[in-house]
């Protein structure tokens, strides 16, 4: 009997450990387009200020408004969204894209994308699968970006640009993994990226008001740091981004008011 008394406690955690192994790797998700909910997609325009800190504490700097416009359309035939992004910068446009999705599984048609840093524009047509340049590229950039836009087609992708859209249509629930296929054309190959709901929590509006969020968090692979999003749990809109890359943070903050265009 003694015996029984001190191997029972031990048989309890055994059976606690298991059955919360079972219970987070049953919380696992490699989201498919059954997965989006996509009566949470919203239309319309939105904008987002995005700006750089050395510390927490320091002031804001590189800041730039990112306006963002998501629409429904028919595109080949194909009922589709269009999301059409600006970014403006120290009076220029830094960035544009305009990227057109599968109104069926949210996979990418048209991926059409400047960077003035870059220089040239990419626009890659996923139907034809092919990629036309616009402007001076170097081959060997050329033939990477080709080679992975290539190997792209060999998963389910989503668009890993238009990341902002796609979190709110994930099926959000305490502890649950994200495994979602995601490519950034013209930016690396496909890679599966790994986003964990780490709890909820509370941002508070210019009004005062308080707004219950999910909030996860992918930390990248490639380098030291992390990303988190707050997601409001009622409208399911990215309220804001926090991220850590070489030691420098990055924040996005959804504006409350959008510009119209």
């Amino acid at each position: 009997m003694k015996y029984l008394n001190k191997i029972f406690p031990i048989i309890i955690v055994i059976f606690l450990a298991i059955q919360s192994f079972a219970q987070t790797k049953g919380d696992t998700i490699v989201i498919k387009p059954e997965d989006l909910v996509m009566k949470n997609l919203r239309t319309g325009n939105s904008a987002y200020l995005v700006f750089r800190k050395k510390t927490k504490q320091s002031p804001s700097e590189s800041i730039t408004l990112v306006k963002i416009k998501v629409e429904s359309k028919t595109h080949n035939n194909k009922p589709a969204f269009a999301i059409t992004q600006q970014w403006d910068s120290d009076g220029n446009i830094a960035h544009t894209a305009y990227t057109v999705l599968d109104a069926k599984d949210f996979s990418t048609l048209l991926h059409d994308t400047y960077w003035k840093r870059l220089g040239y524009s990419q626009k890659f047509d996923f139907e034809a699968r092919k990629v036309y340049f616009d402007g001076n590229v170097p081959d060997a950039d050329k033939a990477k970006t080709e080679q992975d836009f290539n190997e792209s087609f060999n998963n389910y992708n989503l668009n890993w640009h238009s990341d902002l859209i796609i979190f709110t249509l994930l099926p959000y629930k305490e502890n649950r993994i994200f495994k979602i296929n995601f490519f950034d054309p013209g930016f690396g190959k496909a890679q599966e990226a790994i986003y964990t709901v780490t709890g909820s929590n509370f941002l508070t509006n210019s009004a005062g008001k308080k707004i219950d969020c999910w909030v996860i968090e992918h930390k990248p692979a490639s380098v030291n740091g992390y990303q988190k999003f707050w997601i409001s749990k009622k409208t399911k809109e990215v309220l804001k981004e926090e991220d850590l890359f070489n030691g420098i943070y990055r924040y996005k903050l959804k504006l409350e008011v959008a510009e119209e265009n």
